[in-house]
This record gives structure tokens, C-alpha cells and sequence, in this order.
């Protein structure tokens, strides 16, 4: 695995150049997206060995499940495929996730779950070795991930304050053993938690920015879109001027490391995704072929036809759902 993730931290840059550019050649552009109807759908299945999935839009809407979702993915386990979840949402830890699952009879284990706080924890870790301190910007998900991988995250006193001084910012006084700030989404971000990231950034060289992810917006439960771990890795970038190092989709950081330590075919597996401009992308670019669901940000066909080149999908269907339908499990809608 050491190998493999200094492998992705060298060629990162010129392997999502080189892919692109492959991909544009092959001019998916001006290919029309299949569509699949129930007569397509074995033939389809027979096609991968590994799926991979997206969870908002794809497997759930808020607390519910996706309908004949839940009796899909048993299928598809009947069958022999992999099963893998691989979500930008670096807010939660892995055993939430599970429990959200079971929840739903959604059968899944913690292996079976790669977030961008995964990735994010992964990468560190493997760059720094165990025992090295971060810090973190992110949710108590973020922090329980790189605990579990074996970082030391540092926790400076009185982050979560509010600065009330009208003279301005408080010293601050950073730990020089910080390899790393890794930044997400932040539900409790304040200026103190952003003056401590920056300073470590600026005071140390070495110091790396590594983002869960560049989403701007995060949709919540309440049906309002909130600044996401974009909003938290933007204002660190600018103050600091490091350059961040993005481990969640649309980058290939995710699907090479599935790749390299789930011995993952690339030849035969498929991902699908809601976003043309995160899931769509990073699988194309990654090289594995796609399949979009109308079920989440992307409402219609209408909207999916106007999508070009590595957003472009190979496949679309209305709901992952329609699949086990086709196949006599659930119930049609």
C-alpha cells in the first residue's frame, strides 16, 4: 500500500492529464448515452465484476432508501458481484454509514465503505507513517479516521471560541511537529480553527493541505444546500497559498487506491453516481465505465444530455432500482 499511495502522490498531476486526454480522443463526447431498458439488463450485469456506488442520490434520499435499492444490491451480492460505497462525504465515519445501512436491509461491512475521510486518513498516514500529528478542519467523522489509521491529531486549546477581541486575532502558537492540515467540511469552523491551519501551512515547508474533497455545496436533510468542504479547503488555500492535494471524486486518488488494495479489475467494474461533475467524472477519467441515476442531482435525461466530455456518461437509467425490477426482485413503480 506504501507503494501505491507514493505511486499516486508522483504521478497524481499527469495521470488525470494523460487520462483525460485519453478519454477525450475515444470522443465519448459525440457518443449517445445508452439508456437501458429491461431487455439490456442481464447483458449489463454480466458486464462487471466490481460495482461501485455513490450513496446520496444513488442508494438513499435523506433517511430513506432509494425503492428496490436495498433488494438490488442483494441480487447483485447473489450473483457474486463486489459491492463497494465510495462517497466524497468525509463528515461521517465508516460504522455510521453501516448503520444506516442496516437501517435500510442494506447488507455491508466497514471494508466495504471508502469515504474521501478514508482516502484522506489513507494518504496521510501512508506518507508520514503512524504516529505523525495532523490537524484537522473537519467533523468528528474526519478526526475518528485518521485516529483509526494511525495518525495523532493535535487539538490546540479554545479552537471552537469565538474571537471576541476587536484588536484583532489572538497569537497563535502552532505545534511544529504538524506534517499535515487536513481540511473538510467543518460544521464548528471558526477563526481560530482556520488561523491554526494557516499558521502551521505558513510557518512550516514541509507542511502539506490535503483536501477530503472540493464540494461547495453539502444538500442536508432539511432540503437547504450548505457550504461544504470546499468553503473550509478555499479559505485555507487563499490565506496560505499551498496548493491542495484533492483525495476525493472527481480525482483519481480514490479509484487507484481501490484499485491497488481491493485487487479491483478496472477492465470490469462500473461506476455509478447522481453527478455528472463528481461521480460521472471520476470514473471516467479513472477509466472504468459508468451509469447514471436520475434520482438525485441530475433530475432528467434532458438535463444528462447536455453533459460532454469525462462528464459524459456511458450508461443512464432512472433509478438503480429499475435494474433489480428488470431482474423480478422489488416492485415496479
Amino acid at each position: 500500500m506504501v507503494n501505491a499511495t507514493n505511486m499516486l502522490v508522483a504521478a497524481a498531476g499527469a495521470a488525470v492529464a494523460s487520462a483525460a486526454a485519453l478519454y477525450l480522443l475515444k470522443t465519448r463526447k459525440s457518443k449517445a448515452i445508452k439508456w437501458l431498458s429491461n431487455k439490456d439488463v442481464e447483458a449489463w450485469i454480466d458486464r462487471y465484476d466490481t460495482v461501485l456506488f455513490d450513496c446520496d442520490g444513488v442508494i438513499w434520499l435523506d433517511t430513506e432508501a432509494v425503492p428496490n435499492v436495498p433488494e438490488t444490491l442483494a441480487l447483485l451480492r447473489k450473483k457474486g458481484k463486489r459491492i463497494l460505497f465510495v462517497s466524497n462525504n468525509a463528515t461521517k465515519h465508516r460504522s455510521q454509514y453501516l448503520d444506516k445501512f442496516k437501517k435500510m436491509g442494506i447488507e455491508a461491512t466497514i471494508d466495504d465503505v471508502v469515504t474521501s475521510a478514508v482516502g484522506s486518513a489513507v494518504y496521510f498516514v501512508e506518507r508520514h507513517g503512524k504516529g505523525a500529528k495532523v490537524y484537522a478542519c473537519g467533523t468528528q467523522g474526519l478526526v475518528r479516521e485518521l485516529e483509526d489509521a494511525g495518525a495523532t491529531l493535535v487539538r490546540p486549546p479554545n479552537e471552537l471560541d469565538t474571537q471576541i477581541l476587536i484588536s484583532g486575532p489572538q497569537l497563535c502558537v502552532v505545534d511544529p511537529e504538524v506534517k499535515a492540515v487536513v481540511a473538510g467540511a467543518d460544521w464548528n469552523l471558526t477563526h481560530r480553527k482556520l488561523s491554526y491551519a494557516v499558521q502551521c501551512l505558513l510557518k512550516f515547508p514541509g507542511c502539506e493541505l490535503i483536501a477530503t474533497n472540493g464540494d461547495r455545496l453539502y444538500p442536508a436533510g432539511d432540503g437547504n444546500f450548505y457550504p461544504g468542504a470546499g468553503a473550509t479547503v478555499k479559505s485555507i488555500e487563499f490565506c496560505s497559498g499551498k496548493t491542495p492535494v484533492f483525495i476525493g471524486k472527481p480525482g483519481p486518488m480514490l479509484l487507484d487506491l481501490l484499485e491497488k488494495t481491493k485487487g479491483m479489475d478496472k477492465s470490469r467494474t462500473v461506476m455509478i453516481g447522481d453527478r455528472i461533475d463528481t461521480d460521472i467524472e471520476f470514473g471516467n477519467v479513472g477509466g472504468v465505465e459508468t451509469l447514471l441515476v436520475l434520482t438525485g442531482c441530475t433530475p432528467s435525461r434532458e438535463k444528462a444530455e447536455e453533459s460532454k466530455g469525462v462528464q459524459r456518461p456511458m450508461f443512464g437509467i432512472r433509478s438503480f432500482g429499475d435494474i433489480g425490477v428488470a431482474l423480478g426482485v422489488g416492485k415496479a413503480l
